[in-house]
């Protein structure tokens, strides 16, 4: 029978050796696929949060036009400290479908890491990781924006999750709002991370998979910087658009590999037309 899950790891490295052989001298020519972020207006929503506060600190490192939204700023930079005093922060909330549209203006790109700290009610993941979601998608497409990257996290697409019991059903309204994203017509990158640590960045190996098998690596966690990291690179290359990966820390895999893997991951109509192939005896 035919075998659809791809080993992504295996099919960068192999794309990787074959172009360190065909090259004998390095190009000067730019990357094609490479996006500029140096001229681009950034909106983080959800700046504020536990992946947020990483993501926040890369862009300001790097000197790049970003904007962080938080639903109170005063309690924001009180919780993550005085370096976090001096940046661009606007308040907001998802909720609100009218203020995305007013903050979105302008804007090139979003990276979303919202997600609902309660199982219910208004703050829950209905109105959370869904409609809010869905009033950010739909705030981006009328600004205008370029790529739309989002965090949401494996198992989404398995009803019968067992967190789905515990959290009010996270990540069956997660679904819903990468199912918006992908209908809204924009060019997006959907990322699912394993369980999220705070343990140091780049020290170990990132795994990128496709296919939602999130059984394999439940028990798994990746660092919130490298998630910050992989959320930023995706809107440096034309090779994320389109795609949705999970990803896992994995101490057999060489930090930082995981960049040059990008080019192999399919897109999601490819996986939808692979997986609707019948199978081969």
């Amino acid at each position: 029978m035919r075998q659809f899950r791809k080993s992504i790891l295996a099919l960068g490295v192999a794309a990787l050796t074959a172009l360190l052989l065909g090259c004998s001298e390095p190009s000067q020519e730019a990357e094609p696929d490479r996006v500029e972020l140096k001229d681009k207006a950034i909106f983080v929503a959800g700046g504020s949060g536990r992946a947020g506060r990483y993501v926040v600190e890369r862009l300001d490192a790097r000197d790049l036009n970003f904007t962080p939204m938080t639903r109170d700023r005063d309690a924001a930079v009180e919780r993550l400290g005085p370096a976090f005093s001096d940046m661009n922060w606007v308040e907001g909330d998802v909720r609100d479908a009218e203020q995305m549209k007013t903050l979105l203006a302008g804007m090139d790109m979003v990276i979303c890491v919202v997600g609902s700290r309660e199982t219910e009610g208004p703050n829950g993941p209905e109105f959370v990781d869904y409609q809010g979601v869905a009033n950010l998608v739909d705030a981006a497409v009328i600004a205008g924006v370029e790529h739309f990257v989002l965090l949401t996290a494996i198992g989404v697409t398995d009803d019968n999750h067992p967190l789905n019991k515990l959290l009010g059903n996270a990540l069956i309204w997660r679904f819903k709002g990468e199912n918006h994203l992908r209908q809204s017509g924009l060019t997006y990158t959907i990322v699912r991370p394993a369980g999220l640590v705070d343990d140091p960045s780049g020290e170990k190996g990132v795994f990128l998979d496709q296919g939602d098998n999130w059984k394999d690596i439940f028990r798994g966690t990746i660092t919130r910087g490298d998630l910050a990291d992989i959320l930023i690179a995706s809107l440096e290359t034309s090779h994320s658009h389109n795609k949705t990966f999970e990803i896992v820390n994995r101490t057999d895999v060489d930090p930082g590999l995981w960049r040059d893997v990008f080019p192999s991951l399919l897109t999601d109509q490819e996986l939808d037309s692979d997986q609707a192939e019948p199978a081969e005896n």
